[in-house]
């Protein structure tokens, strides 16, 4: 079955990473006109022609007709177990249903969540058990041994006086080498770890965070380093939240909880894998093609033409595709075209001979030499003079150049990535770009999304940003409040990446307390528009909020409603009232 040409570019993305696909066609009044594709895989065997669509495909009947607007179910369970995600898609005469398979992204998505519900499960049953222990004096060294957690007495002096069975098992130590021992001697704790520990000992009656720390059992089998082989402690490294708080039955003793927390990063590190790729961050559907491109263009030696807004990060996609190509160990240097003197341009590129000009005391490479077995960036190509850009055209088609004041060309190995914020056809066409290069430099492209079509970003972004800028200047990570994540969603971002790193670093400066706060943003974007919009726009603004709420959340409504401070039953009737399914 042929599908019209819209529907076919719509879908496009779609089909990048999915498998099996359907498609199905419904007049407007109903009655199911043809299909096609893998139908029989999600049991539609017996689909007639003229008949209502509704009685033959369940999730179909209340959904039709579509009335122009373009949505998706995800995660319909059907035939044979088999989960899909469909696409309802307007047409002409009709509404396409394009139905995927993702029966195993749903199996795998299932099986974190029930990891994580275990994890969670078991450590509010853990300090249950806990709590009850503060009211009871009875059988205590006997409830730790049971507890599938490290436990620890420790007297006054610093000694052990007991230690669970999982403590044992983990130092792979047994109490005659750790009851009456000092701690020290026992726990495997780094200098750093071991003073904040005593810290807790000291006084566990203030108010403390959980110490997090790395151990490894100490064992006398390790086995040494080789090229092909890790020590075999490495395998037994466990991360550990620790507490300490006074034994309620004694005073003068401290009891340490070690919380193993090691699945539970194992498991945020799964989850947030996908979001990262080099330096760049992203879970958003265009930043994973972002991703995918790249991984596609550095495994070729084609020129790249990388397209993006002011502050969408084009410097980092071009680092991105140079450390992961074969050129990775070679030089990478940014060459910005628009701070280059048009006097200089010329030799600050291609070098120069001594005495070719007035200021040329010596011979001088060029950035292109310098880069010779690397990668070369040319920022805002698109501001390069026309002369210079013959000489880039001959770089480019002959592998050489030729120092200003000479004649004879030098052989060059490089790759040349060229950035540029700007419309280089409409450059073409004004007579400001040559149209040989341009045919020459976007041989491979990479298109990087504005910030405001990648808002559920945002929250990744924010978080990444806090923890480097405090980390720069040594001050405590504040924790981000509700309302300014919320107020960074609604804001368009017009200066992009490069705009939210700086209105963060101005927040953190503004900031006053251990939160940051909507007042430490800066004033452009806590702004609130005056009155003088029309209805019809307010309902627009609204909408858009709903629908960043929700691609934030990843479509979860409860937490949707509290990023945007409604009650859930408000948010359902927004969405109704939207037409947002």
């Amino acid at each position: 079955m042929d599908l019209p040409e819209p529907v076919q570019e719509h879908l496009k993305s779609l089909f990048v990473r999915s498998r099996f696909p359907a498609f199905i066609f419904i007049a407007h009044n109903g009655n199911l006109v043809d299909w096609g594709g893998y139908c029989d895989r999600y049991g539609l065997t017996k689909l007639r022609s003229g008949k209502p669509a509704g009685e033959q495909i369940d999730f179909i009947e209340s959904m039709l007709p579509l009335n122009g607007h373009w949505f998706s179910l995800p995660r319909i369970l059907i035939h044979d177990f088999r989960v899909v995600d469909a696409h309802f898609v307007p047409g002409d005469g009709g509404d396409w249903v394009v139905m995927l398979d993702t029966t195993e992204d749903a199996e795998r998505e299932t099986l974190i969540q029930q990891q994580s519900n275990d994890l969670t499960l078991l450590k509010q049953k853990q300090e249950d058990i806990l709590e009850k222990l503060n009211a009871s004096n009875k059988n205590l060294l006997a409830v730790f041994n049971q507890l599938k957690l490290t436990t620890a007495l420790i007297t006054e002096d610093g000694k052990i006086s007991f230690l669970s069975r999982s403590g044992l098992e983990f130092l792979q130590a047994d109490t005659k080498k750790t009851i009456g021992k000092n701690w020290q001697d026992v726990f495997p704790f780094t200098p750093e770890d071991a003073e904040q520990f005593q810290k807790l000992l000291d006084n566990p009656n203030a108010p403390h965070e959980r110490l997090r720390v790395k151990l490894a059992p100490e064992t006398k089998d390790k086995e040494p380093r080789t090229k092909d082989k890790e020590p075999r402690t490495k395998n037994l490294l466990k991360h550990f939240d620790i507490d300490v708080q006074p034994d309620p039955l004694d005073l003068t003793l401290r009891i340490a909880y070690f919380y193993d927390v090691s699945e539970l990063l194992d498991l945020r590190n799964m989850l947030h894998k996908k979001s990262k790729f080099q330096d760049m961050i992203g879970k958003s559907r265009p930043m994973q093609k972002v991703f995918e491109r790249i991984k596609d263009v550095a495994r070729f030696e084609a020129t790249v033409l990388i397209e993006g807004e002011t502050g969408t990060g084009k410097e980092l996609v071009a680092r991105a595709i140079h450390y992961s190509s074969s050129r990775k160990d070679g030089p990478f240097i940014i060459v910005n075209c628009a701070g280059l003197a048009d006097s200089l341009i010329n030799s600050q590129l291609f070098g120069h001979k001594k005495g070719s000009f007035t200021d040329a005391t010596s011979d001088q490479k060029g950035v292109f030499e310098a880069a010779n077995g690397g990668t070369i960036v040319l920022d805002e190509i698109g501001d390069i003079p026309k002369n210079t850009q013959t000489r880039i055209l001959r770089a480019l088609e002959q592998r050489e150049i030729i120092r200003v004041g000479e004649t004879q060309a030098r052989k060059v190995d490089i790759r040349i990535l060229a950035a540029t914020n700007k419309n280089l056809s409409a450059e073409v066409e004004k007579g400001n770009f040559r149209l040989d290069l341009l045919y020459r430099i976007k041989i491979a492209r990479v298109s990087l999304p504005p910030l405001r079509d990648r808002k559920e970003d945002i929250p990744l972004l924010v978080e990444a940003f806090v923890n480097e800028i405090c980390l720069e200047n040594g001050i405590d990570v504040p924790h981000v409040e509700r309302s300014v994540l919320s107020t960074m969603m609604i804001y368009s971002w017009p200066g992009n990446i490069r705009e939210l790193r700086n209105a963060i670093e101005f927040a953190l400066i503004n900031c006053k307390e251990s939160k940051l706060r909507l007042i430490d943003l800066p004033p452009e974007i806590t702004a609130i528009k005056t009155s003088r919009s029309t209805s019809s726009e307010n309902q627009d603004s609204e909408k858009n909020q709903l629908i960043n709420a929700l691609n934030a959340t990843e479509g979860n409504r409860d937490h949707a409603a509290k990023l945007l401070g409604i009650s859930r039953a408000t948010l359902y009737r927004r969405i109704k009232m939207h037409c947002l399914n």
